[in-house]
C-alpha cells in the first residue's frame, strides 16, 4: 500500500496539544490556589474566571491528545489495520479534504476512526448509534469518551471531500463511500443494521478486500484518481 501523509501537520498539532495541556494545568493550579487563598467574594469570582477557561482548555487538550499526542495515533492505527494491501491501494492521511482517504480496487473510501469503547450498536427505532458500557458517566461527560453524532460527522466529511475535489479541480467521477472504525481493544461493534459500514479496526482490511471483489475498480481508473491526489511520500 502506498502512503501519503502530512507529517508537518501532525508534528505541529502534536506540539499545540502539549502547549494546550500545560497551559490548562497551569491555569487550574492558579485558579485553585486563588480560591483557597480567597477571603472575600471578589477573590472567589476571580478564581472562577480562571477555572472556567482552564476547564475548557482541559477538554480541548484531551481531544487533541487522543488525536495527535498519543501513540499509536488514529492514522498509525489505520495504517496498521490496512497493512498487507498491495500497491494498488493508496492511503492519504491529513492531505486531502478529509483526514483519512483510501483509494484502490475497492473504490474511494473515507475512513473515520473512533477511540470510544463499550458496545457500539445502531438503534433502528431512534435511528442513531448508541454506546453501552465503556467509560463511566463522568469520563463520558468530561473526558471525551461519549459517542458523537456519527452520521452528522459523515455528512460533514463527505461535504469536505467534495469541496476539496472541486477546489482543486479533481474529477474522480465516483461516489465516495464511508466506513466508521472503532480501534479500542475494549470496543465491541455490533452495527450490521447501520446505514454506514461500522466495524472494529481489526476487520477493516478484510472489509476492503471483500468490497473489491464485488465491483473492482479498474487499474486505469485507480491511476487516473491517484494522479490528481498528493504524491505518496
Amino acid at each position: 500500500m502506498k502512503l501519503s501523509k502530512n507529517n508537518r501537520l501532525i508534528q505541529r498539532n502534536k506540539k499545540i496539544s502539549q502547549i494546550v495541556l500545560y497551559s490548562s494545568l497551569a491555569l487550574l493550579v492558579i485558579g485553585l490556589i486563588w480560591s483557597f487563598k480567597g477571603t472575600d467574594i471578589t477573590q472567589y469570582i476571580y478564581a472562577y474566571i480562571i477555572l472556567i477557561p482552564a476547564y475548557i482548555l482541559v477538554q480541548i487538550s484531551i481531544y487533541m491528545a487522543n488525536k495527535w499526542g498519543r501513540s499509536p495515533r488514529p492514522d498509525e492505527i489505520i495504517e496498521q489495520s490496512l497493512k498487507g494491501l498491495n500497491d494498488q491501494y493508496s492511503l492519504y492521511n491529513y492531505c486531502t479534504g478529509v483526514q483519512h482517504l483510501l483509494v484502490g480496487p475497492a473504490g474511494v473510501w473515507i475512513i473515520k476512526p473512533y477511540h470510544q469503547y463499550g458496545t457500539i450498536s445502531f438503534n433502528d427505532v431512534k435511528h442513531r448509534f448508541e454506546q453501552k458500557g465503556g467509560a463511566n458517566f463522568i469520563a463520558k461527560q468530561f473526558g471525551q469518551e461519549s459517542l458523537s453524532n456519527i452520521e452528522n460527522e459523515s455528512k460533514n466529511a463527505l461535504r469536505d471531500l467534495l469541496n476539496y475535489l472541486k477546489k482543486n479541480n479533481i474529477n474522480i467521477d465516483l461516489e465516495p463511500k464511508i466506513v466508521n472504525i472503532f480501534f479500542s481493544e475494549k470496543a465491541d461493534v455490533i452495527a450490521r443494521n447501520a446505514p454506514e459500514i461500522t466495524i472494529h479496526a481489526n476487520k477493516l482490511k478484510d472489509m476492503i478486500r471483500n468490497q473489491a471483489k464485488l465491483n473492482p475498480l479498474r487499474d486505469e481508473k485507480i491511476n487516473q484518481i491517484r494522479q490528481q491526489l498528493p504524491e505518496p511520500n
